[in-house]
Order: structure tokens, then sequence, then C-alpha cells
């Protein structure tokens, strides 16, 4: 990449931080998440530019902080190349390497990949007074340890809940996160919204509380909708305790 190309993207980083999501992504990633598991050396995705115009893309990891910031991540992990251009309705590999770090081995981590996207500029454009908009996308990374106990594929089977008044209480007893779509509950008969777009750490507990006017209690059902390692949809009717 140029020194002018660099100049333009540190630009755009500063624009972006004020004025971010103002755009639709042209560049995206296959996919919904990536899942990088322990015993392997790296981890491909794929990027594509569906627009007919280039861009300078930005890719990094972090843990999801506040302070994390693309020059300064904050995870175990190197994303390479780092920064890219992407020519008009083209294809881009990107490797994830873990760099090495003590994290727990009878559970998942949690990381987000984040990359940030740019219309590429020629040098004649540099010195014109233009507003450049950028777009950030960002999606759940899952470091998952080997021989962790249990199938990902049978989560629904490691989750408990339990209702305490207007509470349910979500007990994930996996080494897995649980990434919930949509919870509702059934009672006699008729679904009630209990959560959307919910996580369930590995392991540990959350506490859902019922919306006003709803109710459940012990003998109900939850139609829990989660989603699973290819980004799919998997919906299981689980009982309320």
């Amino acid at each position: 990449m140029t020194r002018l190309n660099k100049i333009a993207l540190s630009l755009a980083l500063v624009i972006g931080a004020a004025v971010p999501q103002l755009a639709n992504a042209s560049v995206v990633m296959t996919g919904t998440r990536v899942i990088y598991p322990a015993q392997t050396q790296e981890k491909v995705v794929q990027l594509t530019n569906q627009d007919s115009h280039p861009y300078l893309v930005q890719m990094w990891v972090d843990s999801g902080t506040p302070d994390a910031t693309p020059e300064k991540p904050d995870a175990p992990f190197i994303a390479s190349p780092q920064v890219f251009r992407m020519n008009p309705n083209s294809g881009q590999v990107v490797r994830l390497v873990f760099t090495g770090a003590e994290l727990p081995k009878d559970r998942e981590s949690l990381y987000y990949l984040s990359f940030l996207q740019m219309p590429a500029m020629k040098a004649s454009e540099l010195q014109a007074n233009k507003l450049l908009l950028t777009v950030s996308s960002r999606m759940k990374l899952f470091y998952r340890p080997k021989g962790l106990a249990g199938d990902p594929d049978d989560l629904s089977k490691s989750l408990d809940f339990k209702v305490q008044g207007q509470t349910v209480i979500a007990s994930n007893n996996s080494g897995y996160f649980a990434t919930v779509r949509t919870a509702q509950v059934i009672s006699q008969g008729k679904k009630q919204p209990l959560k959307t777009a919910e996580i369930v750490a590995p392991l540990s507990q959350a506490q859902w509380t019922l919306p006003a006017g709803t109710s459940a209690r012990a003998g109900d059902s939850l139609q829990l909708t989660l989603v699973n390692d290819f980004g799919a949809d998997v919906t299981t009717v689980l009982p309320l305790h």
C-alpha cells in the first residue's frame, strides 16, 4: 500500500469514528461467525467486494472492550494482511493466527473480528474537499479449546431454564457459548416473547425478566432458537422448571 493510501485510510478511520454505519457495506465476509479450534495453526476467512468501486480494508480482532482500537487491538490474534485494497468484484483471503495466551481449557473464549472499509482514493483526490464515509462490520470469534466436553450441535441439551417469579434463569452447563436468536415462553398454548439476540456464556447463568403483562410457571415450555456454528437457526422446545 502506498503512503498516500495509508494517509487516506488514517483519515477515514477518524471520520468513521464520528459517523459510523452511514453507508451500506460493499465488502462482506462469508459466514456470520468464526470458530477457531485450538488445534489449528490458522483460520482462513473470505471477503468479497460486491461493488464496482475499489475499497481499502482494515481488519483486527479485539476482546470487545471500549478502549480497543484497530491500532491497539487487545486480543491474542493477528489478521494477515491487516490492511489491503480490494478491487471491484473481487475476493480476498485473510488468515487469522492465534498468537498464544493462557485461555480457559474447559470453555470457549469470545473475541470480535472487525473490519473497516472505505472507498479507495486516487492521489489526485486527496486534496479535494470530500467526506469519506466508512463502514465497520463486526462478527463473533469463538476460540474453542481442544477436547471440549459435549457437542455444540446438541447444545440445547445442556441448557436449563427455571422460573422464579417474573424471572427466568437460563443455565448453560456446557463449555460452549449459547447464542440465542429468540426465546419465547409457551403458556396455555400461547407464545410470549422473552428474549432476542442474547448470549449465555459457558458454565454460567443469565437472568431474563419476563415482559410486563406476561407470566410463566413451572410446567410451561420455552421455544428456543439458537444459532449454530454455521450461522443457521436451530429451534427446540424445552421445559420450564
